[in-house]
Order: C-alpha cells, then sequence, then structure tokens
C-alpha cells in the first residue's frame, strides 16, 4: 500500500458502510466509504484510489483527488490554526496537518504556504513542513545554463533574495529585491538556470531567458500581438508595478524595460507616460 498516494486497486467485497478493496502494491485491505465509491461499483472491479488515514489512523481510501502526494512539494492554503498547528486544504475531507514545529513563520488562516509532504517516522501519520531544504535534489547534472524550469516561490530575503523550488525537485536564488519582482510566497513562474556550480548544487536563476536576444525572441511577438489586439496601445510604463507587469506580460519589468526599449529603437513603437503604443507607419 501506497500511504498518501494513489493506489491501484480491486473490489473485494461491499458492506453497508462501503467496498474493501485490495491494493496491488502490498495487497493490503482497505475500507472505500460508500460515500466516496463511484455508482455501480462492482465486486471484482479495479479502480484507482487515493488512500491515507483516517481521524482514527486507519487507512481509508477515496476517489477524491488530493492535490498532492506523499514524497512532493506543495502549494496549500491554511484552512485553520489551533494550539496543534495549521491545518491545510489539499483537497481530502481530512486536511493535512503542519505541525508548529514546522513552520517558518506564524500562519493564519487563508494564508498560502510550500510545503513537504512526508510521513513522520514516529507516528506513521501523514504531514508537512516548511523546512524544505533536506528534501531537494542535489545531483543537478540534469540541469543546464540556459534552461527553462518551472518556479515556485517559497522563501524571500528582503531586498537580498527569493528562493524558489525548481521543477518540483531542486531548489534555486534569484538575487534581486523580492518587491521589484511582483511574486510572493507559492506563486508559480517561469524561470531560466542563470549559472550552476556543482560542487556545491549552487543553482543561480533568472526569471528573463539568458541573454538580451533570446528575452526579444521570447516575447517580442507576444507584446506586438496584445498592441493589435487593443487598437494600439498598451497603458503600461515606468509607473505601472511589477505585479502588473509579470500579470499580463509573463516577464520581469526589468525586462519588460529592456524589451520596449529595443522595439522603440526599432521604431516599432512609442513610449510615453501613460504607456507604449504602436508607432505610426
Amino acid at each position: 500500500m501506497l500511504l498518501g498516494n494513489y493506489n491501484d486497486c480491486t473490489v473485494l467485497e461491499e458492506l453497508p458502510q462501503g467496498f474493501y478493496v485490495e491494493t496491488r502494491e502490498g495487497k493490503d485491505r482497505v475500507l472505500l466509504p460508500k460515500t466516496k465509491a463511484p455508482k455501480n461499483l462492482n465486486i471484482g472491479d479495479s479502480i484507482n484510489l487515493f488512500i491515507y488515514l483516517d481521524n482514527e489512523a486507519r487507512p481509508v481510501a477515496t476517489t477524491q483527488k488530493a492535490k498532492a502526494c506523499v514524497d512532493e512539494f506543495a502549494v496549500l492554503r491554511v484552512k485553520d490554526v489551533n494550539d496543534v498547528g495549521a491545518f491545510l486544504d489539499w483537497g481530502l475531507d481530512k486536511d493535512l496537518i503542519l505541525p508548529f514545529n514546522n513552520q517558518l513563520g506564524e500562519l493564519e488562516k487563508n494564508d498560502t504556504c510550500v510545503v513537504r509532504i512526508f510521513i513522520d517516522e514516529k507516528s506513521g501519520r501523514i504531514s508537512s513542513t516548511e523546512r524544505l531544504r533536506k528534501y531537494f535534489d542535489r545531483d543537478i547534472s540534469e540541469l543546464k545554463e540556459g534552461m527553462e524550469v518551472s518556479l515556485i516561490a517559497y522563501d524571500f530575503q528582503e531586498e537580498r533574495h527569493i528562493d524558489f523550488v525548481i521543477n518540483k525537485r531542486w531548489t534555486g536564488r534569484l538575487y534581486c529585491n523580492p518587491i521589484s519582482t511582483g511574486l510572493h510566497i507559492g506563486d508559480f513562474c517561469t524561470g531560466y538556470i542563470h549559472s550552476l556550480r556543482e560542487e556545491d548544487s549552487l543553482i543561480a536563476l533568472s526569471l528573463s531567458p539568458i541573454g538580451f536576444d533570446a528575452l526579444v525572441d521570447k516575447h517580442k511577438e507576444a507584446l506586438l500581438k496584445a498592441l493589435k489586439d487593443n487598437n494600439g496601445f498598451l497603458p503600461f510604463s515606468d509607473d505601472s508595478s511589477p505585479e502588473e507587469i509579470r500579470k499580463n506580460f509573463g516577464m520581469s519589468k526589468k525586462g519588460f524595460k529592456k524589451l520596449a526599449g529595443k522595439l522603440w529603437k526599432q521604431g516599432v513603437v512609442e513610449l510615453s507616460p501613460k504607456g507604449i503604443k504602436l508607432a505610426k507607419n
């Protein structure tokens, strides 16, 4: 049985309270409550189910879809906080606990946090932690400078840097003033490997393609299309916030200004305090 994960199962028996299923992995017998079973389920059917522990630490199966599994990183919302810890919405009826000693700071209801889900060795229960460092892969041989990667922001150091989960496997650092990026904890974005240092697994990141030509190639057509779709004008300028730029163009404000300046020098656009517009031919 893969606890905290999806299991291929076979239906063995039907009871008033639900169905007993057998997991393919380990041949464990687990209850699927009738309230979580699909209609027309029959003995002998094969079904893929998520298995977790109920309030009495008994394995239970469900057709509900968890937002993440054991041994994965996840971005989750805080549903409640009590004297034990925070409880996170991970898509199931039973919330995921984030104990106080696994938190990096005080959490409140509706906060977003980035966690690693794991099975606690002492209790055998599924738990989570914001202390992510030991879970990252230190073998970075698969990564290359300039590679496009998927990022999740998880730690901010004021006026210094942001740390990211890379492809849900590694960690890397963007050296910047975090405020200038418009990012927050738990935000997803695209990034690029700026440099690698294999001896200590240090990965430096960029939010723009490496090299100015790569930046222009990636975003030029998207910006020109947006201008054409909006009658040749977009209300974005030096006064626009980094959040607005990233939300609308998927790039940093610094990158946007470089691209706009390049297009202005080429005579493609005109720039003003009010925004950017297509140049008249």
